[in-house]
């Protein structure tokens, strides 16, 4: 859970609240949060990359070519970045290519710079329900920092991983759907669902999108922020992240 203010919270998911509505609704929505989290963080690219290290390693978004070869050059390699934010949980920022290159993975390197030229490359781990779950790695150019400090950063980064990774259908309280309250719970997410995508003129998917990263801001579930933009404490045209 983050230790961000919840001021400084809510700003950043009015950001990506904000940001989803500029984007286009028939791209996949993969893209589009990927997409929002590069905006916002004023990056050149961006990839989301789940079970980094394992067999089972997927890329479920890269926001350009440059960012997809990235993945696959540390994945190539078997080194960079991504591995070692994987490996030690913890944020790992590298410059590869050029003068002032990382040595820490100097094949690595060498292969970004011969094929996308020098890079500044953050890598951030994401947690959708506890453990980690993916790894999130941005880039820029040249001298050009994120938009935000690195703990902003990484409250972006896991409150989008929380909105793409977790299925309101996998939480706890939606598996036991024989049961009334089970009904009634995914019938108080599908009414939220419907009043955000009016506050926020939003496509069905990225309106949950939203009421998952706010359960991660608020550390609760989904059902208890759905419960308050039904009982209109939370509005998404215009929200604050609200504490207990």
């Amino acid at each position: 859970m983050s230790d961000l203010p919840l001021a400084e919270r809510g700003r950043l998911l009015s950001q990506l609240a904000t940001t989803l509505a500029t984007l286009p609704p028939d791209r996949p929505q993969t893209w589009r949060l990927g997409e929002a989290m590069r905006r916002i963080l004023d990056a050149e690219g961006v990839a989301i990359t789940m079970e980094y290290a394992s067999e089972s390693r997927t890329t479920v978004c890269a926001s350009d070519e440059a960012a997809a070869a990235l993945e696959d050059l540390q994945e190539i390699s078997g080194e960079g970045p991504g591995y070692e934010a994987a490996a030690t949980d913890s944020v790992v920022v590298a410059r590869l290519g050029g003068f002032g290159d990382d040595e820490r993975w100097p094949m690595l390197a060498h292969a970004v710079e011969a094929h996308q030229g020098v890079l500044n490359v953050y890598a951030i781990p994401l947690h959708a329900d506890g453990p980690l779950s993916g790894i999130a790695t941005l880039y820029t150019r040249g001298d050009q920092p994120l938009a935000e400090e690195m703990d902003q950063a990484v409250f972006l980064a896991n409150a989008i991983g929380h909105a793409l990774l977790v299925d309101a259908s996998e939480h706890p309280a939606m598996q036991q759907l024989q049961s009334g309250d089970a009904w009634s719970s995914r019938a108080v997410v599908h009414q939220a669902t419907g009043m955000v995508m009016a506050q926020v003129q939003l496509p069905a998917e990225d309106a949950v999108a939203l009421l998952r990263g706010h359960a991660y801001a608020l550390a609760t579930d989904i059902n208890d922020v759905a419960t308050r933009v039904v009982n209109r404490t939370i509005n998404f045209s215009s929200f604050d992240v609200e504490g207990d």
